[in-house]
C-alpha cells in the first residue's frame, strides 16, 4: 500500500512537466540526470522553492555558457569566421546576431535570377585578408542608420554579398589596404577596389550592399556593378525611362539619398526641375512605386511648369491623382452588398489644369473623404508594431505632457483622423487592410486636454516611418521629430531620410 502511494506521488504532473520544459529538458529521465549532474535531488516531488532554485541555476548556467562562447568568439574571431565558411560552425554555435545571419546567408539557396550564392572560397580569402590587415569591418552594429536592425545591415553580411559577386572582382583583394580608421570609409574603399573601374562611384550607392537579400536589393547591386565597370546607369533595367541628362544628375545626387530617391532626383532635375521638387517627391509613393511612368512623368512636368506652387502641396496632389486615376471605387448596389467599379477618372490627364483648379479639386476631395461613411465599418488586425508613451514636465510646475503613439485599426478611425487634421489619410484603408502599411496617430495629453498632433504612416515590411503629417499636411516640428525618433528606436523602426 505504501509502495503504491509512493509510486503515485512520484508520477509526473502537469506542473512538473512545465518545470522540466522550462529547464530546456525533454523527459523525466533527462531531468533526473540533470539534477544528479548539478547537485540537486533526483526526486520528482519537490517544493516550489526548490524548483525556483533549479530554474535560477539553469538560467545562470545558460548565461555563463553564453558569456564563455562570446569570449571564445572574441579570442578566435578569425577561426570562427573560417569555421562558418567551411560549415564546421553552425548557427547554434554562435551568439552574435550578425554571425547568425552570416550562417543563414551561407545556407540560403538563392534563385539564379536573383543573385549568385556565396562563393565560400572567395569569402574565406576575403575575410582572411581583412583580418590580417586589421580592417574595422567586423562589427555587428547596424551600418546605415535609416535601415536600423534590418537583416543585411552589418559589414559581415555585406562582405558575404561581395563574395557572391567574386566573378565581378576587377582587382585581387590582396592588393587592398585600409588607409583610414573609419569603418565606413574602409568599406567604401574596399567596394571601389574590387568593383569600380574609375573610382567615380557616388557614395549613396554603397547602401545597396546593406539592404538585405530581397529581389529589389539584388537588382540595385547589379546596377552598382554595371556602373562600377564604367557603363551608364541608363543601360540598366530601370523601372522608369531615363535620358542621358537624367543619368548625369543621378550620378551627382546628394550622398544622403537612397538609390530609389536618386532615380527620382535624376528624373526631376533631368526634366528641368529643382532640388525642392525632387525632395518633395521623396515623401510620396513615387519613390516606392514605378508603374504608369508616362502619366507620372507628365505630372512632374506639370509641377516643373508651375514653379511658384508651394512644394508642400506635392504630396496631397499626388495622393489625389493616384486615387482618381488608379483606385477602383466601391459602389453600394444593394443593402449589405458592394461591388468594385472603375476608378473615378481613369483617363485623367494634366492637360489644361491650373494650380488653382487642381488645388480646389484636392480640397473638395478631402472634404468628401471627411464626410464619407461608406467605408467606416472596415477593420483590420494590428501590425504587431509596438505603440509608445512618453511623459515630460511635471504636475507641480503645471507643464506636464504625455505623448502617445497608437495605431488606427479601422476606416472609421482614419476618417475621424482625416477630419480632425484636414488631410486624406482615409484613402489608406485598403493598404492598411492588406497589411502593406499601418497608420498611427500622435496625441498629446496636457492640462488643456487631449490634442491630436500628427498622423504617421509606417511601411510594415520595411519597418520604416515613411510619412508624417500634421494639420492641413504641415510637416513635423523638431520637437515632434524627436518624439517619433524615440518611438522608432523603441519599436525597432527606421525613419525615412527625408523626414
Amino acid at each position: 500500500m505504501s509502495r503504491k502511494r509512493a509510486t503515485r506521488a512520484e508520477e509526473p504532473d502537469r506542473e512538473l512537466l512545465q518545470h522540466i520544459n522550462a529547464l530546456g529538458l525533454r523527459s523525466v529521465e533527462a531531468y533526473r540526470t540533470w539534477c544528479g549532474d548539478n547537485g540537486f535531488g533526483k526526486t520528482l516531488n519537490k517544493h516550489w522553492k526548490q524548483r525556483c532554485k533549479e530554474r535560477r541555476f539553469a538560467n545562470d548556467q545558460i548565461a555563463r555558457n553564453r558569456l564563455s562562447q562570446q569570449k571564445r568568439e572574441k579570442r578566435g574571431f578569425a577561426e570562427v569566421l573560417v569555421g562558418i565558411c567551411n560549415g564546421s560552425v553552425c548557427q547554434n554555435d554562435v551568439t552574435r546576431l550578425h554571425l547568425k545571419r552570416l550562417c543563414e546567408a551561407l545556407h540560403t539557396k538563392q534563385s539564379a535570377k536573383q543573385e549568385p550564392e556565396v562563393d565560400r572560397k572567395s569569402l574565406v580569402r576575403l575575410l582572411t585578408h581583412l583580418h590580417q590587415c586589421r580592417a574595422k569591418v567586423f562589427d555587428g552594429s547596424p551600418v546605415v542608420a535609416t535601415l536600423g536592425q534590418m537583416p543585411g545591415n552589418t559589414f559581415i553580411e555585406a562582405i558575404a554579398l561581395i563574395a557572391c559577386h567574386a566573378g565581378s572582382w576587377l582587382r585581387p583583394i590582396e592588393g587592398w589596404q585600409p588607409r583610414t580608421h573609419s569603418a565606413r570609409k574602409q568599406f567604401a574603399s574596399l567596394l571601389r577596389h574590387v568593383f569600380v573601374k574609375h573610382d567615380d562611384m557616388p557614395l549613396f550607392f554603397d547602401a545597396v550592399w546593406f539592404s538585405g537579400r530581397t529581389r529589389d536589393a539584388a537588382d540595385r547591386r547589379r546596377w552598382y556593378l554595371h556602373v562600377g565597370r564604367g557603363h551608364n546607369i541608363r543601360h540598366c533595367k530601370l523601372p522608369i525611362a531615363y535620358t542621358k541628362k537624367m543619368a548625369h544628375h543621378f550620378i551627382w545626387a546628394p550622398s544622403d539619398v537612397t538609390v530609389d530617391q536618386a532615380l527620382r532626383w535624376g528624373q526631376v532635375l533631368g526634366l528641368g526641375g529643382d532640388e525642392p521638387l525632387a525632395r518633395a517627391s521623396f515623401e510620396t509613393r513615387l519613390t516606392e512605386e514605378y508603374g504608369h511612368d508616362e502619366f507620372w512623368t507628365s505630372v512632374l512636368r506639370w509641377f516643373i511648369a508651375n514653379p511658384m506652387l508651394d512644394r508642400a502641396h506635392v504630396g496631397p496632389i499626388i495622393d489625389y491623382l493616384h486615387h482618381e486615376r488608379f483606385v477602383p471605387e466601391i459602389v453600394a448596389t444593394a443593402p449589405g452588398r458592394r461591388d468594385v467599379a472603375s476608378p473615378p477618372q481613369p483617363n485623367l490627364s494634366m492637360k489644361g489644369r491650373t494650380p488653382e483648379s487642381l488645388l480646389s479639386r484636392v480640397n473638395e476631395w478631402h472634404r468628401k473623404l471627411a464626410n464619407d461613411n461608406s467605408q467606416q465599418m472596415r477593420q483590420w488586425q494590428p501590425s504587431g508594431i509596438e505603440g509608445f508613451e512618453f511623459a515630460e514636465g511635471s504636475l507641480e510646475k503645471q507643464n506636464f505632457k504625455c505623448w502617445t503613439v497608437r495605431e488606427l485599426l479601422s476606416s472609421k478611425a482614419l476618417v475621424a483622423e482625416g477630419r480632425q487634421l484636414k488631410h486624406c489619410v482615409a484613402t489608406y484603408a485598403s493598404s492598411c487592410a492588406r497589411g502593406q502599411c499601418s497608420i498611427w496617430t500622435v496625441e498629446v495629453e496636457s492640462f488643456e486636454g487631449i490634442t491630436k498632433i500628427l498622423t504617421v504612416e509606417v511601411r510594415n515590411r520595411m519597418r520604416m516611418v515613411s510619412q508624417v503629417r500634421g494639420k492641413a499636411n504641415r510637416l513635423p516640428t523638431e520637437k515632434e521629430k524627436s518624439v517619433l525618433t524615440r518611438w522608432a528606436a523603441r519599436a525597432g523602426l527606421r525613419m525615412a531620410s527625408y523626414i
